[in-house]
């Protein structure tokens, strides 16, 4: 998909979810949290292809290409210390009809596919803003060591789904888990 085709999908996704304002597509970025933050409260930056994610406690989440999906979204800073849990079991919520009784959280931020790491969530909070990114395996057909013992993509699970189709799915329940608590 182009970036054009992104851009369209992008802005009509902003338009109808509440809480968001900004729609940014980007063909390539070191990490969406650097650019959501930039652009502030209500802000939504996805990456066709992300070359610097982070992780929590300073990891890095691997460069796949354009096999994954890597979004952030900017929202209001919250003092509860249980967010990147809630925030992986959204997503868990999002897919678990794709997966029953297969995808778990595992605290406080990764989300588990038959106990492999599918997706994974950071929340970086400053200045009253809080900003969180996410990166899912879509469709990755191998990886790497040591990645290839502990990752797993939708695609090695037998789903295929577009990455802006994943979007659309995963982030209302971000958004609204978000907005819970």
């Amino acid at each position: 998909m182009n970036t054009q085709q992104w851009g369209d999908r992008i802005d009509a996704l902003v338009a109808n979810t509440p809480h968001l304002s900004t729609g940014r597509v980007l063909a390539e970025c070191a990490s969406t949290q650097d650019h959501a933050r930039a652009l502030g409260i209500g802000a939504l930056v996805v990456a066709q292809r992300q070359s610097g994610g982070r992780g929590q406690r300073g990891n890095v989440w691997a460069d796949t290409g354009q096999d994954g999906l890597a979004f952030s979204v900017c929202l209001p800073a919250t003092t509860n210390p249980q967010r990147s849990a809630d925030i992986a079991a959204a997503i868990v919520d999002a897919l678990a009809d794709l997966f029953p009784g297969r995808i778990t959280v595992k605290h406080p931020n990764d989300v588990l596919l038959d106990d492999r790491k599918l997706a994974g969530v950071l929340i970086e909070q400053a200045d009253g803003q809080a900003v969180i990114g996410i990166g899912i395996n879509v469709a990755q057909t191998n990886w790497p060591p040591p990645l290839d013992e502990t990752a797993i993509s939708l695609a090695q699970a037998g789903i295929k789904l577009d990455r802006l189709d994943l979007l659309e799915r995963v982030l209302p329940e971000v958004l609204r888990a978000w907005q819970a608590a």
